[in-house]
């Protein structure tokens, strides 16, 4: 243990002969060293300097809010302040140019100290202000009054309200050419703000003047007006809106009137219900519409048709069917009307109730054989009268579809119903058997 101590005797003894070996002037001979020692220097030489300066040096603090307290009355009673509450202020301030170089606006208060005791009802009220310190630094002086020393704030109730926005677009649209109404991005505004303020308002609307004519959708942004109850524009910087602007579209169509075609499925040789004898049977209500849209598709529209009517449901008491009319992709009925009628006048035919008992199996699995359980079916057959009674049973020719049968067993199964050497003859109803398959 004390050769251990004398050993760190002679290590320390050993190291401060080096350093008191080492000559100062070599020391500036380090260009590092030199620099580094000019820089301290230097500071510390203005720390001392600056410290012991007694000038006093002003500043001006700027950009300091205004805090308007109001009293807990008022506040309960609905009031705030709605202009004024963002305005800013300064004030000059001296001392030490250390101390008042670290001086910020958040170091310092500026209130209308008469704001609660004042404040009491809607209003117009100036106050005047004043400035105190409220930061850690407290060793400078404010010197000046505040700027601006008297200020006027609103106090009023606050209120929202919701207005339709009307268009008040004028415009002269191209002959031959339908505008539809104009379409507004926001249909609605609300408004909110001093309730005073907000109860002049009557109108909110848009406005402009598109020239020339028009034949083409027009799309304008416009921006809102307010209107009093005289017709008068309102500004206010106190009340704040949903929206500010819009985009109002004017849709500017095509016209044109075109006729509604019927439609048979199942239809007959002999029989054509839009063209020949047999075309003024049919009767559409409407016969013509007047169609608006795109130029491009309205001036290649020829007439519309109407969904097929499966002529196997038309009989002498069921001649009468409601379609609907579907229009092309972006366009309208100007007459309002998205349904016709389509009547078939039977008053030239009859019906004949006939017996079939005859089938034909189609696609029956190899090996199987079918029969009908009840063997025979009645049938209703209609026709011109002048050839209702030519036509027989023998003329109809019934078959079933068995494919996809392929157990034995029963099943219920549709019959297709076809007149033979009549071409302006069909059947009524669809019809069913029950249908036996074997081995």
């Amino acid at each position: 243990m004390i050769k251990k101590v004398k050993l760190d005797k002679m290590f320390w003894k050993r190291q401060f002969n080096k350093i008191r070996n080492i000559r100062i002037g070599k020391l500036f001979h380090n260009n590092r060293f030199a620099a580094v020692f000019a820089v301290l220097a230097s500071f510390i030489t203005w720390i001392v300097v600056s410290s012991n300066d007694s000038d006093i040096v002003p500043v001006t603090i700027s950009d300091i809010p205004v805090d308007i307290q109001l009293s807990e009355s008022a506040k309960q009673d609905g009031l705030r302040i709605f202009s004024g509450h963002n305005i800013t202020a300064r004030v000059e301030i001296t001392g030490n140019r250390i101390i008042v170089g670290q001086v910020t606006k958040d170091d310092i208060q500026v209130t209308a100290p008469q704001a609660a005791s004042t404040i009491m009802s809607p209003g117009n009220y100036t106050l005047e202000l004043s400035a105190k310190k409220v930061g850690v630094l407290q060793d400078y002086n404010i010197v000046s009054d505040v700027k601006p020393s008297v200020i006027t704030v609103m106090a009023d109730r606050y209120r929202e309200a919701e207005f339709e926005i009307e268009p008040e677009i004028d415009f002269t649209s191209k002959s031959g050419y339908y505008v539809g109404n104009t379409v507004l991005s926001s249909p609605k505004v609300t408004l909110s703000g001093p309730e005073t303020e907000i109860s002049k308002i009557k109108k909110v609307a848009v406005k402009s003047s598109v020239p020339g004519e028009i034949s083409s959708t027009v799309h304008l942004k416009l921006p809102l007006i307010m209107y009093d109850a005289y017709g008068q524009p309102i500004s206010s910087e106190t009340i704040t809106s949903s929206v500010n602007e819009v985009e109002a579209t004017i849709p500017i169509l095509m016209q044109k009137e075109v006729e509604i075609s019927p439609n048979f499925s199942n239809a007959l040789e002999n029989i054509d219900f839009k063209s020949g004898a047999y075309k003024d049977i049919v009767r559409v209500t409407p016969s013509k519409i007047t169609v608006a849209g795109p130029d491009y598709i309205v001036s290649e529209l020829k007439k519309i048709e109407l969904d097929s009517i499966d002529l196997n449901n038309v009989n002498l008491e069921k001649n009468k069917f409601t379609m609907p009319i579907n229009l092309p992709q972006n366009c309208r009925s100007l007459n309002n009307t998205y349904s016709a009628d389509v009547t078939v006048n039977m008053s030239g035919f009859r019906e004949k109730n006939l017996q079939i008992k005859d089938f034909e199996f189609l696609n029956l699995p190899q090996g199987k054989s079918a029969e009908v359980y009840n063997g025979e079916i009645n049938i209703t057959v209609l026709a011109p009268t002048s050839k209702i009674n030519l036509i027989k049973s023998s003329d109809i020719a019934a078959s079933v579809d068995c494919g996809g049968l392929e157990s034995a067993g029963s099943s219920e199964m549709p019959v297709n119903l076809r007149i033979m050497n009549h071409g302006d003859a069909w059947v009524y109803g669809k019809y069913y058997v029950n249908v036996n398959i074997k081995d």
